[in-house]
């Protein structure tokens, strides 16, 4: 029911991705696509775009065109930093767009839907790696 006033509402980007994923993410082709592929479309879709060009579903509301990650290895020389692309997910390099609200630093989310056991720190790496390597998969040729 209308009362009548308007509420802002607000919601994070991090909430709005977990959204737009939910709304936009078709079921897994085959039982063996890729987890890293689902991890990614997840995590990083909503942004980076399916195919990790940079044109995600929120791309157009952010400040800064998200990078188009399938040219990482292309504008490194020719090889894929995998220890790199690792640092700038899990928030121990500093990106800027991954350092304001306009987009999660992915470690610190998976820490927080962890505890800190030596188990739980492994699936955390375990995540951010699979989510590396799918990257890696997709870079141009």
């Amino acid at each position: 029911m209308f009362l009548g006033t308007r509420l802002p509402i607000v919601i994070s980007l991090a909430a709005a991705a977990a959204l737009a994923f939910e709304l936009t993410a078709a079921p897994p082709a085959s039982a063996e696509e890729s987890h890293g592929k689902e991890l990614f479309t997840r995590y990083c879709g909503a942004c980076h775009g399916p195919n990790g060009t940079g044109d995600g579903v929120l791309s157009g509301s952010l400040k800064d065109k998200p990078a188009n990650l399938t040219l990482i290895a292309k504008n490194a020389g020719g090889t894929f930093p995998t220890q790199k692309v690792m640092r700038f997910i899990d928030g121990t390099t500093d990106v800027r767009a991954h350092g304001n609200p306009d987009m999660p630093v992915w470690g610190e989310v998976f820490k927080e839907q962890l505890a800190d056991s030596p188990a739980q720190q492994a699936e955390i790496r375990k995540t951010i790696l699979e989510i590396t390597d799918y990257i890696a998969s997709i870079q141009a040729k």
